[in-house]
């Protein structure tokens, strides 16, 4: 087999959507990036892009590849022949089950592409409530109790409502759920939505056998929705009025990530199978508002449990029986939100300098050999990836490249910092490596001899009198320097 075989075996095409912007105007087309991997620091990337009315392909050799918890970043920049001629190209691109976003720029034309083909792989299905094919007059993958089960479950059906409305927030167009409460026989029975399977098993309202549940084993997947990487908040718009008006009652939204086994809510016992979930979710009576939920998991780090699927209810009351007949919960536009941002860039526990959040190059000076390892980072993000990478340049200098990902791969910033190796400067006599030589030497030196402990000292710069032996002869010589 030869080795173009070899390494085609290893080539993987992303088809999907390419937003070129140039000069302020905005372009979306279809297009497809190629990777095939040379190793498994090394790639080749093929990117085939629409550009001024043409095709135009960018290939790329030698992209240095970073992998860390299952997401692949490819950083480069490259002078690429091109049917416009020579462009000096920086790419960007990161991958993970098998799907890619990549940025791309082309500084001398202006011209910056975002390719994707994630769409809304990490978001909620029918997040903004548009699709209501459902036969059951529910909009798609969420319900109400006319999917519900349990033994009151033709009964309730008929009597809280889950409804398409066309009153929607501001600047918004098409449709929201409304859910409103009802009362029977005096019982008031509160409006719920959810991405599970309501069950109405009981004629109590404070019955625990009324719930919304889901079960990867035991539901189908219009009643289950797994989930890809963990998100840091529920961004939502709702709007809550009250049918009889009570400032102690509140609107309820639940948001769990867990496991997949087994869950509901009312709860009947303690779970142990959650991961996390929203941090509030009680919303009082007023207008459209968009809430952002944050999610707490280091409540439910000690559960060991694992982030599969995502549960979200919304109810007139967040106590069963407690609210008020109309009642109504409004809810629009949901998003969940993943971050990925780096608040410090240290190398060797030393906050590089000049380091400043917004500012993506930088320019540093080393004796030898930078060592991946010796940069860290602080990354916020519950499922954010930091990624680093270095390759060496043709004149000699390196360009690591340190990268902040979030698990939905949307947003992403790549610290470039070129980096220099020149020759380290010999200063006889400034054995404590300050800069300086000074009476503070003579003592650094004294203590080495008497200890022999290198940790504090500049050995090279000990050798005093240059025999390649460091003792109290490089003591006097030292005394006789500072003297001179």
């Amino acid at each position: 087999m030869s080795m173009l075989a070899v390494l085609a075996i290893h080539a993987t095409e992303y088809t999907g959507v390419i937003e070129v912007t140039r000069n302020g105007q905005v372009n979306t087309e279809t297009a497809t990036v190629t990777v095939t991997e040379q190793s498994s620091e090394l790639s080749t990337l093929v990117l085939k892009v629409p550009f001024m009315g043409r095709t135009m392909t960018l290939n790329m050799t030698d992209v240095p590849t970073s992998t860390v918890n299952n997401i692949t970043t490819y950083s480069a920049e490259r002078n690429v022949q091109t049917v416009y001629g020579m462009m000096n190209t920086i790419v960007f691109a990161r991958v993970t089950d098998g799907m890619m976003a990549a940025n791309v720029a082309i500084p001398a034309y202006n011209v910056t592409m975002w390719f994707n083909t994630v769409g809304d792989h990490f978001q909620l299905p029918n997040s903004g409530l548009e699709s209501w094919t459902n036969e059951y007059g529910e909009p798609d993958r969420w319900h109400g109790f006319k999917t519900a089960g349990g033994a009151f479950a033709s009964t309730s059906a008929g009597i809280v409502k889950l409804e398409q409305s066309d009153d929607v927030r501001t600047g918004a167009t098409g449709y929201s759920a409304v859910m409103t409460a009802t009362s029977v026989f005096g019982i008031v029975a509160n409006g719920t939505m959810t991405n599970g399977k309501l069950m109405a098993g009981s004629m109590f309202a404070t019955d625990t056998k009324n719930h919304a549940q889901m079960d990867k084993a035991n539901g189908t997947e219009d009643f289950y929705m797994p989930l890809y990487a963990k998100p840091d908040k529920f961004n939502v718009w709702l709007k809550y009025t009250q049918g009889t008006t009570n400032a102690n009652n509140r609107a309820n939204v639940s948001v769990k990530t867990f496991d997949g086994t087994y869950y509901q809510e009312p709860v009947d016992k303690q779970y142990t199978n959650l991961s996390g979930s929203i941090v509030g979710g009680q919303i009082p009576a007023g207008d459209w508002t968009q809430y952002s939920f944050p999610f707490d998991y280091d409540s439910y780090a000690a559960n060991g449990a694992s982030s599969d699927a995502i549960f979200v209810t919304f109810s007139t009351n967040g106590t069963p029986g407690e609210g008020s007949k109309n009642d109504a919960l409004y809810v629009d536009d949901m998003e969940l939100v993943y971050l990925a941002q780096m608040t410090d860039l240290r190398y060797q526990g030393e906050t590089i300098n000049g380091w400043n959040p917004a500012v993506t190059a930088y320019n540093m000076e080393f004796t030898s050999i930078p060592n991946l390892d010796d940069f860290t980072a602080d990354v916020t993000g519950a499922s954010a990836v930091l990624t680093k990478s270095m390759e060496q340049n043709a004149d000699g200098t390196y360009r690591i490249a340190i990268s902040a990902v979030s698990g939905d791969l949307q947003m992403a910033t790549c610290y470039i910092i070129n980096a220099t190796v020149v020759a380290s400067q010999v200063m006889v006599g400034d054995v404590d490596g300050d800069g300086n030589v000074g009476i503070a030497d003579v003592t650094s030196l004294i203590d080495y001899i008497l200890t022999h402990d290198a940790s504090s000292i500049n050995v090279e710069n000990a050798d005093v009198d240059g025999d390649t032996n460091i003792s109290i002869a490089d003591v006097t010589s030292l005394i006789d320097l500072l003297l001179s």
